[in-house]
């Protein structure tokens, strides 16, 4: 004889399965590099970017949730409700107890909420983690530069040109181009390679390093350093701004380092 559907048994695997994923992309993303990083570099585990896992986990929650509300309130709704009920009555003859889960939640909210430890310590040693990722040399010119078309990268320090010589640049290394108003990331996806090698393939590395050097760096301003570079002195600004650099265009640059916390030549 065959043995009907047992939705009980289907929940039940389905929550394991769900419970199982959520465990391990959370984990995944726990130790994942910054996005910005990610994004970059195309990084992936397990043959999945960030994105893919990021949807993974939002998408098990969603099954885990909707199949805990489907053990409790369709399968086992009878037993659940008695349950709450003894609970309920249980919680009312033993308030220290519930009290302490009840402190015990907003501690743990609160606590990660504010930094206190030992929950700023975990959530410190996920960064340290993910910033290792991080390799200097491999950054994007500006934050999240893959979302970023031709037409808006070309206005960017460092490039200097008109979106219609990237464009070319892009096409004479025979990569798929459709026009000036595509992203890097799009133009990677389409020709099976990385933003950060796309951008390598219209500013190469070492482009701009001789227009930049010199002795007397520290001294000049950042408009000076602008008009030597080829770009506009409003977008040197706002990718400085971008880095976290606070920066006025007429300030020499030892100034701007010195107001900004950093190190820099005393020329």
């Amino acid at each position: 004889m065959k043995k009907s559907f047992s939705w009980r048994v289907f929940i039940s695997f389905g929550l394991f399965v769900a419970f199982f994923m959520m465990l391990v992309s959370g984990t995944v993303l726990y130790v994942s590099p910054p996005g910005r990083v990610a994004n970059w570099s195309d990084w992936r585990m397990i043959g999945l970017t960030k994105r893919a896992w990021q949807n993974q986990h939002l998408i098990f929650g969603f099954a885990f949730a909707i199949l805990s509300l489907c053990h409790l309130f369709l399968v086992n709704w009878r037993a659940f409700l008695s349950y709450l009920k003894g609970k309920a009555a249980q919680g009312i003859r033993s308030p220290v107890e519930l009290a302490t889960v009840i402190i015990l939640s907003c501690f743990f909210g609160l606590g990660t909420y504010y930094g206190m430890q030992p929950f700023s310590a975990i959530t410190a040693f996920g960064d340290r983690i993910s910033g290792s990722w991080e390799n200097r040399g491999r950054q994007a010119p500006v934050p999240h530069a893959e979302l970023m078309t031709l037409d808006e990268l070309s206005r960017q320090p460092g490039l200097g040109v008109d979106a219609a010589v990237l464009l070319e640049k892009l096409r004479k290394a025979g990569l798929k181009v459709g026009s000036q108003q595509e992203t890097l990331a799009r133009i990677a996806e389409k020709n099976g390679m990385t933003a950060e090698k796309v951008y390598e393939i219209i500013a190469p590395e070492g482009k701009h390093e001789k227009s930049l050097g010199g002795a007397g760096f520290g001294r000049r301003t950042i408009r000076q350093i602008a008009d030597d570079a080829g770009v506009s002195a409003a977008s040197l600004q706002l990718a400085l701004r971008q880095k976290g650099i606070d920066a006025q265009i007429d300030t020499p640059l030892r100034d701007v380092a010195a107001d900004n916390h950093m190190g820099t030549s005393k020329n």
